[in-house]
């Protein structure tokens, strides 16, 4: 039996929205996705079966989490989730060029949200159709602070659903970062980039939810002309994460550089799945994921680039590298190239490989102790992932999730 949701007052809470009433009517008709759909091939939600959910729809404050530290550390301005319902007290005092409203208010920019993110998706339904306090988050001008989205919340039968809209307006520039660390049951964040002409947009996200938790986020994002995005996840925690990013190029000369790693243990899944739509000519995308398992864990990478009929001068790359510190691990990785354009450079990749018993060998000949050879290991397969975020200011809040990850690993 799948898992269901208790759905209270949601009848009157999507009475005037017609977007809304459509996706909880497509989610009703589908449900979560089932075996037999090509896309969730290698994630199966089987922990989900027999659950039942019900959506948080007020907020409720708590101690501060590890999001709010790193915020401090780099000097963001915080905008705070609690089981997916934003603090109404941090949209005040936003920095200058940031303007905060309700989505729910705004009917043209919920159908505008809708078709950006992920079509046909169980998060792109249920999280708008429940959604308590979605936002939209306007972008004028430079903005130097960076913005902190700061996900928390609790309880096994609790699902949160934040929806944020950011939209880049022309020639704009944001630093925007996304710290997850729920221990709720199920969190499903959903995301919208709208990056107009010449706006660029340096992202990181840190997914650390509880052990317990099934993180499954959706994430649109929509490229003008000259646009760009640096983005950068970091998955380590939750029973079972699928961070799901779908990139339109809309204008020619827009640049997107996404990449990713995920690290797991016992018996963790992680999921990394991408599509990039070049529609118009002259744009680059640059994938880079790297994968970390031990124990029983397994890692997906599902990396799609479609090339269409006009979009010549195309650059789309894409390579995935896993590195298995069991035998009992396991990686799926399915990179494609869907091209019909036929003046493009794109190529993909991926291996999966074990730590060098060689390179193992020689650091511990020299009096290195074992867990601490390997962890040095793991951050060499790791740097040059980690070295493409060009900004530093949001690279300074990942480095030390990664080396805590492999610090746990040093003790096990």
């Amino acid at each position: 039996m799948p898992a269901s949701m208790t759905l209270p007052d949601l009848a009157s809470a999507t009475a005037n929205s017609g977007v809304r009433s459509s996706a909880l009517a497509n989610w009703q008709a589908t449900g979560w996705p089932g075996p037999r759909v090509e896309s969730w091939r290698f994630t199966k939600l089987a922990l989900l079966e027999g659950k039942t959910f019900a959506p948080a729809h007020d907020f409720a404050d708590q101690p501060a989490g590890a999001g709010m530290d790193a915020a401090e550390s780099i000097g963001a301005h915080v905008l705070r989730f609690v089981n997916g319902v934003v603090d109404p007290s941090d949209i005040e005092n936003a920095p200058e060029g940031v303007n905060i409203s309700a989505l729910a208010a705004d009917e043209d920019a919920m159908s505008h949200l809708r078709q950006m993110v992920p079509p046909a998706h169980p998060v792109s339904d249920l999280s708008l159709a429940v959604m308590s306090a979605g936002i939209i988050i306007d972008i004028k001008g430079r903005v130097d602070m960076p913005l902190m989205l700061s996900f928390e919340g609790d309880g096994a039968t609790t699902s949160a659903h934040p929806v944020v809209f950011v939209r880049l307006f022309e020639g704009s520039y944001l630093q925007l970062a996304e710290w997850h660390a729920s221990t709720a049951g199920l969190s499903a964040p959903l995301t919208g980039i709208d990056i107009a002409a010449g706006a660029r947009l340096e992202q990181v996200k840190v997914q650390t939810d509880g052990q317990a938790t099934t993180h499954l986020a959706a994430t649109g994002v929509t490229l003008g002309a000259g646009a760009s995005i640096d983005g950068f996840s970091l998955s380590t925690g939750g029973r079972l994460a699928r961070l799901e990013t779908h990139v339109c190029f809309a204008g020619e000369g827009a640049d997107c550089n996404l990449s990713a790693i995920y690290m797991g243990r016992g018996e963790q899944h992680q999921d990394i799945t991408t599509y990039m739509d070049h529609a118009v000519p002259n744009c680059t995308s640059n994938q880079i994921i790297r994968g970390v398992l031990d124990d029983r864990s397994r890692g997906v990478y599902q990396g799609r680039v479609h090339v269409a009929p006009d979009a010549q001068k195309t650059d789309g790359q894409q390579m995935a590298r896993a590195l298995l510190l069991s035998r009992k691990a396991e990686v799926d990785a399915k990179p494609e190239l869907e091209i019909y354009a036929d003046d493009v450079v794109c190529a993909h990749g991926a291996t999966v490989g074990e730590l060098d018993a060689t390179q193992l060998f020689y650091l511990t000949s020299r009096g290195i102790p074992k867990d601490v050879a390997r962890a040095m290991l793991i951050e060499a397969f790791l740097i040059d992932t980690i070295e493409t975020i060009s900004n530093e200011t949001l690279a300074a809040i990942l480095r030390p999730v990664a080396q805590a990850w492999m610090a746990e690993q040093e003790t096990l």
